[in-house]
């Protein structure tokens, strides 16, 4: 029987290992091309994550509480946990000033999303909005309240919210019906959703229209970044 030629099989054994050659090139560049997509749509979406909580804000008025010109220029949004150290900080020393400053003249509309990182201070935050419920600035006002209680076993208390709901003047047997019957905990859980689907994984955090702040950042900051905002417009 005649051999194959050498050749012939040199040149079948070339084919087949340009095709496989082939079919390694073609994958490799579809994996980077994919990569590449990946990359470059993360890297875009990040205003849109940056907008998404005042837009949950305003489609979910019930989980969230504002202060401040609906028409203001700069919107807020402000994600803190009643025990957290960062947020007492800035709570004690910058928020009243940023208040007074921006919020008061009309430049700034401040949307607080009541906001736990652990389901040990959901309770905090439910009691929070109970507040909220019976006047929406006075969510503002228990939250100064609560973390002015310097011992945070109390804060996270139920004695720490009767005393942060009487000091302000609360009703309280509406701040007990509505901290006894829980209809705030599911809000807030929902709430911890939504800022997590954005990223949000520390406290505080803040969001002014398309810029991000996190931790307690001093008053100058916030100036420098509102006023940039308005700049820029």
């Amino acid at each position: 029987m005649a051999k194959t030629p050498p050749q012939r099989r040199k040149k079948q054994t070339r084919e087949t290992n340009w095709v496989v050659i082939g079919g390694l090139i073609a994958l490799g560049v579809v994996t980077f091309g994919a990569l590449l997509y990946l990359a470059l749509r993360g890297s875009q979406s990040q205003p849109e994550a940056v907008l998404a909580l005042a837009d949950y804000c305003d489609q979910n008025p019930d989980n969230c509480a504002a202060t401040g010109d609906e028409s203001a220029p700069v919107t807020m949004v402000e994600v803190s946990d009643f025990g957290c150290s960062h947020c007492t900080n800035f709570h004690n020393n910058t928020a009243e000033q940023l208040h007074a400053d921006f919020v008061e003249p009309g430049t700034m509309r401040w949307v607080a999303l009541p906001y736990a990182l652990n389901t040990v201070t959901v309770p905090a935050a439910a009691a929070a909005m109970c507040a909220a419920e019976q006047d929406e600035e006075q969510y503002f006002t228990f939250a100064n309240a609560m973390f002015g209680i310097e011992d945070t076993n109390v804060r996270l208390s139920p004695a720490g919210y009767q005393q942060a709901a009487e000091s302000i003047g609360l009703d309280m047997d509406a701040f007990n019906s509505c901290m006894d019957d829980g209809r705030n905990l599911s809000l807030v859980n929902a709430n911890r959703e939504a800022a997590r689907n954005v990223g949000v994984s520390g406290t505080p955090t803040f969001f002014l229209n398309d810029e991000e702040l996190g931790g307690a950042q001093p008053l100058e900051v916030f100036a420098q970044t509102i006023n940039n905002l308005l700049a820029s417009d």
